[in-house]
């Protein structure tokens, strides 16, 4: 866990680079809690809404509800702020593969790689197709990049450490270097839709098939 002389250290690149321990199982949140947890928040909110260069300590504080010196007691300074939004946004995508693992049905493979791409879509786009208020903070912040790198990183740590592993259990895995190839498939979904912002999920569905040759078959 993250104590107070951690956050602040790191500027925001070095927080987008920043991958944590892995989690040791699916039901670990990593979402700060308490009055951290509320200053995160805040700061999420107005860097959304005003962009993170117009955001003042002062209005995190006013929005938060907080003292100034309470938000420099557990973040040392904005930087500490920043981190722990960018930890924030990198959780949302994890858990939004925990919550698509919660609702699979058992041997439906096509099924839930449906709910999967849905998921993608989600996590990154609204139902109108246009970026979500995180794209624009990272984006600010030049650390996109950074971020996505980050982001696929510990996504595919919960894939393999959570979810490969009971798949491989009633399914014959058909690809070597298994965590290498969800790497592949996570940063080619993001780039792809990048590329082809009107590609449909039966598409994109085809293209995780085929990729990491997965068994369609219902058990």
């Amino acid at each position: 866990m993250a104590t107070i002389a951690d956050y602040g250290e790191r500027t925001p690149r070095e927080a987008a680079s920043h991958v944590r321990r892995r989690r040791k199982d699916l039901a670990e949140s990593r979402r700060l809690a308490g009055t951290k947890g509320a200053i995160a928040a805040a700061a999420r909110k107005l860097f959304e809404r005003d962009g993170v260069q117009a955001t003042t300590v002062t209005a995190i504080a006013q929005e938060a509800n907080v003292t100034r010196e309470l938000i420099y007691y557990h973040f040392k300074n904005k930087n500490g702020v920043i981190e722990a939004v960018i930890d924030d946004y990198v959780e949302d995508l994890v858990e939004s593969v925990i919550a698509w693992n919660e609702e699979r049905v058992f041997g439906d493979t096509f099924g839930s790689l449906k709910k999967c791409i849905r998921a993608f879509r989600y996590a990154l786009y609204d139902a109108n197709g246009n970026p979500r208020p995180m794209i624009g903070v990272l984006e600010e912040l030049g650390i996109r990049d950074a971020f996505d790198v980050r982001a696929t990183q510990e996504t595919v740590d919960c894939f393999n450490d959570h979810i490969v592993t009971e798949y491989a259990a009633y399914h014959q895995i058909e690809i070597e270097l298994v965590y290498e190839m969800f790497c592949v498939a996570i940063f080619g979904l993001v780039g792809l839709v990048k590329v082809k912002p009107t590609i449909s999920d039966e598409d994109l569905m085809k293209v995780v098939e085929q990729t990491l040759r997965l068994d369609m078959v219902p058990l």
